[in-house]
């Protein structure tokens, strides 16, 4: 087992021992005490069960691990996983693992330890040097104190913030009185449309369904691609479900177990019609993904599953429903609010970084075009592109 010799540093009077893991044999064996500060943070994409299931089956090709945990005693009370990776420029960038399949992603701390675990970080990377040219923070919540906190507490001169873009995350806040007062704050229309559809699919002898064993959440998982390539393959494919996630979903299921990583799916005698996949952890509970069969569109089964999984977040203690990032209008049916998520990259103030602002500035003009590209443009954009140049069967993927 390769592992660096934990570094010490002192912080507001305590010793902070930070340890600097390569392997992932070595960081799997903080796993019990990493998932617990992934629940104590309410961070579902932050679990060792979703992460380190990411790093073994979706990693980009060439990367490393460089993971650091943060202990005061024996105590682990921070800890940044990075995946790094070179780019063709030769900019190294380090990402949070997940980083591509996840929102909501950042560096774990228990609350009271925040300022201590940023400054022993930031102690870390700084002391890499030329190692480190981009911290690239994708998807963190606008609110979250983490860039401004690695800023401040990092030695010598303060690295730049760089904002690359934002997006909105609709969400439905279930904290006062649960299910009942989210669903009667919804419009009249909704309420009515979701009831008159609801009856009508069990009428036909629909039902739905939540994973509760492995066979079922395999099968569960086998509907979900299948629903969510068919939704996506006549507007030139997805981007969701890219080489590798399938077989990653396959290994966090297990990890995380029936509780924690939730399939929904809406039957019929033919099979599933919809599937919704949620990630849950302390009071959060956040929907990956979903698809549903055309033919049944009328009914809006995909609709029906959220509400489902809405009313049974509610009647299991959590208190907040994250509908991902993306400004849907499905989304907002649902919502009660929304947070911005933002991309920002972090940079050291090295001798490189005149060459990074120079190498990033064309990619980042072309990543906000991007993001600031309505959906309907880029699903005709796809589709366009999908019918010029890919052949008989179209493998690509993307958010349903």
């Amino acid at each position: 087992m390769r592992q660096r010799p934990a570094s010490r540093t002192k912080v507001a009077n305590s010793e902070i021992n930070v340890s600097i893991m390569e392997q992932r044999s070595a960081l799997q064996e903080t796993s019990s005490s990493w998932d617990a500060l992934a629940v104590a943070c309410s961070r579902p994409y932050c679990a060792p069960g979703w992460t380190l299931s990411w790093w073994d089956h979706v990693r980009p090709a060439g990367s490393t691990l460089r993971a650091l945990t943060v202990q005061k005693g024996s105590d682990l009370v921070g800890l940044l996983p990075l995946c790094q990776s070179k780019d063709r420029w030769g900019i190294v960038t380090g990402h949070l693992l997940g980083h591509d399949t996840s929102s909501y992603s950042e560096p774990l701390a228990y609350e009271d330890h925040q300022p201590q675990v940023a400054a022993a970080i930031a102690s870390s990377l700084s002391a890499l040097g030329d190692g480190l040219d981009v911290l690239s923070l994708t998807g963190i919540p606008h609110h979250s104190p983490w860039p401004r906190l690695l800023q401040e507490t990092w030695p010598g001169p303060r690295p730049r913030l760089s904002l690359v873009s934002t997006m909105q995350a609709p969400f439905a806040d279930l904290q006062l009185n649960g299910f009942d007062s989210w669903f009667s704050s919804r419009s009249r229309n909704f309420r009515q449309q979701a009831r008159s559809r609801k009856r009508e699919f069990l009428r036909r002898g629909g039902r739905f369904r939540r994973a509760v064993s492995s066979s079922e959440m395999l099968s569960g998982l086998q509907d979900l691609e299948r629903l969510h390539h068919g939704r996506w393959s006549s507007r030139g494919g997805s981007q969701a479900l890219v080489r590798g996630v399938i077989q990653m979903l396959i290994q966090a299921s297990g990890q995380l177990g029936p509780d924690r990583m939730q399939l929904w799916t809406a039957e019929v005698d033919e099979g599933a019609v919809a599937a919704a996949l949620f990630v849950s952890a302390g009071q959060e509970m956040h929907f990956w993904l979903g698809g549903f069969d055309e033919d049944w569109g009328g009914l809006s089964p995909s609709i029906l599953l959220l509400v489902e999984a809405v009313q049974h977040a509610a009647e299991t203690g959590y208190c907040r429903v994250s509908f991902g990032p993306g400004a849907q209008d499905y989304k907002y049916r649902l919502a009660t609010g929304e947070e911005q998520l933002d991309w920002i990259d972090l940079l050291p103030v090295s001798r490189r970084y005149p060459y990074v602002r120079l190498v990033q500035s064309p990619r980042r003009l072309r990543q906000f075009a991007a993001r600031r590209t309505s959906p309907h443009v880029k699903r005709r954009v796809r589709a366009v592109v999908g019918r010029l140049f890919v052949p008989s069967r179209n493998t690509g993927k993307e958010h349903d």
